[in-house]
C-alpha cells in the first residue's frame, strides 16, 4: 500500500472538481438572446429612470441599480456568448467568425453613435436650461451605458442574427 504525500491529494482534490478538464477543451460558445437582450433592456431602461428623476433621490437609486444589474449581466454575456476573440489562443477562429465579428461591431457602434449623440445632446440641454441639473452623477450614467452597449450589443446582435447549432 503506497501512501499519497500531501501534494498527491492536493492534485487529486484539484482533479475532482473537474476544472483541469475544462481548460484542456475550448469554451462552448452559445448563443444568449435573452440574457443579452434583458442586460440592455436593464441598461437603457436605467439610465432613462435615472436621467427622468433627476439624478436625485431615491428613483435615481433605482435607475443606477439596474443599470448595474445590466452592466454586469452583460459583461457575462460577451464572455460566454456565441462570438470568439480575435486574438483567442485557445479557440481556432476563420473567416466566418471574423465575418460574424465585424457584423456585430458595426451595428453596436451604430447604436453607441446614437446613444452618444442622445446623451451629449441631453447635457446640453441639462446645461442650457437647467444648469444645476448636470453633475457627475449624469457623466457617470451615460458612460456605464456605452460600457455596457459595447460589451453586450455584439452578443446580442450575433445570437439573434445567425441560427446557431448545438454541435457548432
Amino acid at each position: 500500500m503506497t501512501r499519497k504525500t500531501l501534494l498527491e491529494r492536493l492534485d487529486g482534490l484539484v482533479v475532482w472538481t473537474g476544472i483541469p478538464a475544462l481548460s484542456q477543451r475550448p469554451p462552448r460558445r452559445r448563443p444568449l438572446r435573452w440574457p443579452a437582450t434583458l442586460a440592455l433592456m436593464l441598461a437603457f431602461g436605467g439610465a432613462t429612470i435615472a436621467a427622468v428623476q433627476g439624478f436625485t433621490g431615491k428613483g435615481y437609486w433605482i435607475g443606477y441599480a439596474a443599470l448595474m444589474a445590466g452592466f454586469a449581466i452583460g459583461n457575462f454575456t460577451n464572455i460566454f456568448g456565441p462570438l470568439k476573440s480575435p486574438a483567442s489562443l485557445v479557440e481556432r477562429v476563420d473567416e466566418w467568425d471574423r465575418s460574424a465579428l465585424a457584423q456585430a461591431y458595426l451595428v453596436t457602434f451604430g447604436v453607441f453613435a446614437v446613444t452618444v449623440f442622445v446623451g451629449l445632446f441631453a447635457m446640453l440641454w441639462a446645461i442650457a436650461f437647467a444648469p444645476t441639473s448636470l453633475s457627475a452623477k449624469s457623466i457617470l450614467i451615460l458612460l456605464i451605458l456605452l460600457m455596457t452597449i459595447l460589451t453586450t450589443t455584439p452578443t446580442a446582435y450575433a445570437s439573434w442574427r445567425w441560427r446557431w447549432d448545438e454541435n457548432d
